[in-house]
């Protein structure tokens, strides 16, 4: 789905200041953080939902919360979200324990999709096109690689579900492997860019030959 989500590639924003993993226990800045991942593992082992769900839900907060929102916030949000959906809070019990309004993902506007059918394997230098289709539900794909041209470096051995099903709860996706394709930095973003090249781990099924 094109949302505020996805952002990499956008005029205007500038460079995004990173820095390399530190220690284990660098990964959170407050002690509060973890609780988004708490409930993330917790929804998702006792079956209530998917990874790819939480993933969806997350993309869903509205765009003016999601720009002021922490990372692992935003996880509890979505998180939350899900339980509200799946029935297993409701808000006001939810309202009660955060001690006042909680902000809760709006509403999904599709119910997914499978993963489109006779998709090809390809092998590693092969060429490859990022199909350029605009979906309203979850996708695993940038928007800044939807129909560019790349080559494939490596398929993975194992296969996943199907995001643009498993976001949605569904499960008719499939399961496929995904493919690490490296873009030139110009084919992605023209030649203002800094980027000599720019690596995407796809699926299976948003890839295509490109001819």
């Amino acid at each position: 789905m094109d949302g505020v989500h996805d952002l990499a590639g956008k005029q205007g924003w500038g460079q995004v200041p990173h820095t390399a993993n530190g220690p284990i226990g660098d990964t959170f800045k407050y002690d509060w953080e973890h609780l988004g991942y708490s409930l993330l593992f917790l929804g998702v082992s006792k079956g209530i939902f998917t990874l790819d769900e939480v993933r969806h839900s997350v993309e869903r907060i509205e765009p003016r919360v999601y720009l002021t929102t922490p990372y692992y916030e935003r996880y509890i949000i979505g998180a939350a979200s899900l339980m509200v959906e799946k029935g297993v809070l409701t808000q006001d019990e939810l309202e009660t324990m955060a001690g006042g309004p909680f902000p809760l993902a709006l509403p999904a506007v599709s119910p997914g999709r499978p993963a489109p059918e006779h998709t090809i394997t390809f092998e590693v230098g092969d060429k490859v096109r990022v199909r350029d289709d605009h979906f309203a539900g979850h996708v695993r794909y940038p928007a800044f690689c939807r129909g560019k041209v790349g080559t494939v470096q490596h398929r993975t051995a194992m296969t996943w579900p199907f995001p643009d099903a498993a976001g949605h709860g569904r499960s008719d996706g499939g399961a496929e492997p995904s493919y690490h394709v490296e873009f030139a930095g110009e084919e992605l973003f023209g030649d203002d860019t800094d980027a000599g090249a720019v690596v995407v781990d796809l699926f299976e099924g948003y890839l295509e030959p490109a001819v």
